[in-house]
């Protein structure tokens, strides 16, 4: 290579020219920067205010479609619980009017399988053991239900009235089974509410229950075999007192159950013949109605209205609350409407003072313009007379006290009754400690029991003639004084 070929550059000048465009660069590339950033953000800014709008958008068309299933949500939900509660409340009370008795009882949720209850067997039901609620409350009286099958059987909670059986041991020549026939025109409407059973008339094996002779009446009594069936003396048919039952044994000894829930033969003894309670049995049909109430003692099943405006179209046995005092209907005639005190007086009297006490001292707790006098009777009841009542309807007063036969005798004892066994030996019937018939001297003291008697235009003010919802039939302090 010449030396004249060789080019000799100026290094100072080189590096100031480089200096220079890097400086142009610099600025360039700066300006390029920020114009590019700016666009940057801008591009950024646009995209996220537009993506804030979508999401917005996005919200608002979520939000809309959540209000919207909601109010859709809440108004399905008035529908449906709305119709819900209505058919319900329906089906319900159309269900209380229309079912009857029988299918209450028999539902399958109210079966027991084991303890106290009702139990099945091939359609067949009875109660057993001593807590079921079984009552109910028909024609002014409590009863205890028995059996299902074709019909209610049901028999009084309580023992009614006491009774000798009589000097035959045939229960249809008795005084039981006749008196029962004249208990069966106290029931009210029985014959829409009833249907006639059969009830066995012969002599019984305990251990063999069978029976061929049978009679068709409307009321009867318990018989052995449904006493041990419910479960004897451990079940609601022990009432702890001396009660009839339907049956004789081999000998031909009426049966009753004693207070202890026994079974026993031991009905006189020579020539004295024991009194014993009668609780009546009574067969509901099929198709009677169910009203109200759980079967419990303070709430019994309830199978037909309560409580008319008349005192004289309520059952017999309906409670009445007058002037503080609590009674029961005893008798309906056409002279009015007779009641008994719901307990005894808070004072004993000596036989021959009893008459004179309730129609001088006791007689002004009431108004007379509510009474009329009753024609009453004072009867032998003795074995002259097979213990039949002979009576002698040669008294008259306001007030008296009750006959030996007459309903409710058993719910209190320690008390007189008109009746005598022997008027010269001065011996007068009273109800003692085991609610049977005892014959006291005239000169002791006893309890009273009063019975009073109502015009037939008495009205009810209130109630439903329930033990704890009497009928009212006068306000408080309507008396004398």
């Amino acid at each position: 290579m010449k030396d004249e070929d060789i080019e000799i550059l100026d290094l100072d000048e080189e590096i100031d020219y480089t200096q220079t465009n890097v400086n142009i660069d610099k600025k360039m590339l700066s300006k390029r920067a920020k114009n590019s950033k700016a666009k940057v953000n801008e591009a950024q800014l646009a995209e996220l205010k537009e993506g804030i709008l979508k999401k917005k958008k996005k919200l608002r068309l979520e939000e809309k479609i959540f209000l919207i299933i909601s109010i859709l949500f809440i108004i399905g939900c008035f529908i449906f619980y709305g119709y819900r509660t209505y058919h319900y409340y329906h089906l319900t009370h159309d269900e209380v009017k229309n079912i009857t008795l029988k299918e209450k009882l028999t539902a399958l949720n109210n079966l027991a399988y084991q303890n106290d209850g009702l139990y099945e067997k091939d359609g067949y039901f009875y109660y057993k053991g001593s807590n079921v609620d079984n009552y109910v409350f028909y024609s002014g009286r409590l009863f205890r239900i028995i059996d299902i099958n074709d019909g209610i059987r049901m028999i009084e909670d309580e023992t009614s009235t006491n009774l000798v059986w009589t000097i035959s041991s045939d229960y249809e020549n008795s005084n039981i089974y006749k008196w029962l026939n004249n208990y069966l025109n106290t029931l009210k409407d029985y014959e829409i509410y009833l249907k006639e059973n059969s009830w066995c008339n012969e002599q019984v094996d305990l251990e063999n229950y069978s029976c061929e002779k049978k009679i068709n009446n409307y009321v009867g009594l318990l018989s052995t075999s449904d006493y041990l069936q419910a479960g004897g003396k451990n079940s609601y048919l022990n009432n702890e007192t001396y009660y009839w039952t339907l049956n004789q044994d081999k000998e031909g000894n009426p049966l009753y159950i004693n207070k202890e829930g026994n079974i026993n033969n031991i009905y006189k003894k020579d020539d004295n013949y024991y009194s014993y309670g009668i609780r009546t049995v009574i067969t509901l049909k099929d198709d009677i109605s169910f009203i109200s109430g759980t079967g419990a003692k303070e709430d019994p099943y309830i199978i037909e209205e309560l409580g008319s405006a008349l005192l004289k179209d309520n059952s017999i046995g309906s409670y009445v609350k007058y002037n503080d005092d609590t009674f029961r209907i005893l008798n309906i005639d056409d002279s009015g409407i007779s009641l008994i005190l719901n307990g005894t007086l808070d004072v004993s009297k000596k036989y021959d003072d009893v008459i004179k006490y309730l129609n001088n001292d006791y007689l002004k707790k009431f108004n007379k313009n509510d009474l009329v006098t009753i024609n009453y009777s004072i009867g032998e009841y003795s074995l002259n007379n097979k213990y039949e009542i002979v009576t002698k309807k040669d008294k008259k007063n306001y007030i008296t006290i009750p006959n030996i036969g007459d309903l409710f005798l058993n719910e209190y004892d320690g008390y007189w009754l008109n009746n005598y066994s022997n008027s010269k030996l001065g011996l007068y019937y009273t109800i003692d400690e085991n609610k049977m018939l005892f014959a006291d001297l005239k000169g002791n003291t006893n309890k009273i029991r009063p019975v009073i008697k109502l015009n037939s235009e008495t009205v009810v003010l209130s109630g439903l003639g329930l033990e704890n919802e009497p009928l009212i039939i006068s306000e408080e302090g309507d008396s004398n004084d």
